[in-house]
């Protein structure tokens, strides 16, 4: 078997492999540039959001607050998160209230390789400590631990919808539930 080569194919050949931006070929109006379409990498994609900026905003809705003595009141609260783009920061400020019960609680953190960190305090009831736990992906499950006061935190944000649980330990709050629409909606 044999191969036929013209030198024109050739030509075309050569210059695919010599000039892989640029293919050039020859027509009878002369030499035509034929660019070749530009191929995404990883590296030019933009990267993924930090999940606190998805908290990042106003927030209300309402939710309950469990007591001892099959005790339940229906909360009315607002939020505001800031996200803090340079250090992967969240502050936060919650405002609930029931027809017996107010609290305002503020916190900052950080998230550093999937461990968040960082300090809370709740107005109302004068008490303060240190938040600790875990995030992944739209999750944190955390535990906010003070001199009087240990409690288990859970964190879910989906689109524009937020849901908080917090389960206090040895205490007469059994759980608060709340949960949040962004912007009131």
């Amino acid at each position: 078997m044999s191969l036929n080569v013209s030198r024109g194919s050739m030509a075309v050949l050569l210059a695919l492999t010599f000039l892989p931006g640029v293919a050039r070929a020859e027509s009878p109006e002369g030499p035509v540039a034929i660019p070749q379409e530009p191929v995404a990498t990883r590296a030019s994609l933009p990267p993924p959001a930090h999940p606190f900026a998805a908290m990042a905003g106003s927030w209300s809705g309402g939710g309950s607050i469990e007591l001892t003595g099959d005790i339940k009141e229906n909360l009315r609260c607002r939020a505001t998160y800031n996200y803090g783009t340079a250090n992967n920061s969240l502050a936060l400020n919650i405002r609930c209230a029931s027809d017996n019960y107010k609290f305002e609680l503020a916190s900052n953190v950080v998230e550093r390789n999937g461990r968040v960190s960082g300090t809370w305090s709740e107005a109302a009831y004068k008490v303060s400590g240190n938040i600790s736990g875990r995030m992944v992906g739209n999750n944190i499950a955390a535990v906010a631990q003070g001199d009087n006061f240990n409690a288990d935190l859970s964190v879910t944000t989906t689109a524009n919808r937020m849901m908080v649980t917090m389960t206090p330990k040895a205490t007469y709050v059994i759980a608060v539930k709340m949960a949040f629409n962004r912007g009131g909606r």
